[in-house]
């Protein structure tokens, strides 16, 4: 397991270093052809493509935020390259259908547990790279489409557990927003079904939105984007199998 977080951390070390540096050659080497800038976004968090033990239970609000930039192949702006780095907080929410037993709970007498419900909350370090299509300006206005893949590698999991019949031990023990990929999920392991997610997420993006042009060379933008998840969320050598994909709504201001 060290040897895999090892890989892990070098890999995502090599990602922001890659992504900073396009950020920055463009800025130094291509200053007429670059907008830089700030973004927030809100999201929508959902699971698909779930196995027949897990069902989705509604959508999760969850935000980002962070840095962006635009690289402009024509003087026009009509095509760019675009990349970003982001800190996301993807939210999702599931049912367990078959019954589960808590591996540490000698104590119960109840027999297995029906419809656990889990609350997930992972943080990941998103390296976005698309490509943009901008209309010619029209007054102040100009819009823009979007589409590539999204990189994000886990920084942190988290997941609370809900049932109307949880055992007392474990309820004592408080299943609520602890880390799913250390030693604070030991305690709350089930027979059937393992809650540590995979480290890296590969997703699909497609987005557009509107740029309004304020002074010199400083603008707003608001858009919206989907991104549609191709990893699976749950480790992979297990049972379960999910997808945490994500609606988002997002502003932010260029230089």
């Amino acid at each position: 397991m060290q040897t895999q977080q090892g890989v892990y951390l070098i890999i995502m070390k090599n990602f922001t270093i890659l992504a900073l540096g396009i950020l920055i050659s463009q800025v130094s080497f291509a200053q007429e052809q670059f907008k830089f800038g700030l973004k927030a976004a809100t999201n929508i968090g959902w699971l698909t493509g779930t196995s027949r033990n897990i069902e989705n239970d509604g959508i999760k609000a969850g935000f980002a935020y962070g840095l962006m930039g635009d690289y402009y192949f024509d003087d026009d702006r009509k095509y760019a390259l675009s990349s970003e780095i982001l800190i996301s907080n993807v939210k999702s929410r599931f049912n367990l259908t078959t019954d589960q037993n808590f591996v540490n709970d000698t104590a119960t007498t109840g027999g297995p547990i029906s419809d656990l419900n889990y609350a997930y909350n992972i943080q990941y370090l998103e390296i976005p790279l698309s490509v943009k299509f901008r209309t010619k300006d029209i007054g102040n206005i100009a819009y823009w489409g979007n589409f590539g893949f999204s990189p994000g590698f886990i920084l942190n999991a988290r997941t609370t557990i809900k049932s109307g019949n949880i055992p007392q031990y474990i309820a004592d023990l408080d299943p609520t927003d602890y880390k799913v990929n250390d030693s604070e999920g030991e305690d709350f392991t089930v027979d059937d079904f393992d809650d540590k997610v995979f480290l890296f997420r590969f997703p699909l993006m497609i987005g557009g939105g509107i740029e309004y042009k304020l002074a010199g060379n400083t603008a707003v933008q608001a858009g919206v984007r989907y991104t549609n998840t191709f990893t699976d969320m749950f480790v992979k050598d297990k049972t379960a199998e999910a997808k945490n994909n994500d609606l988002a709504f997002a502003v932010g201001v260029l230089f």
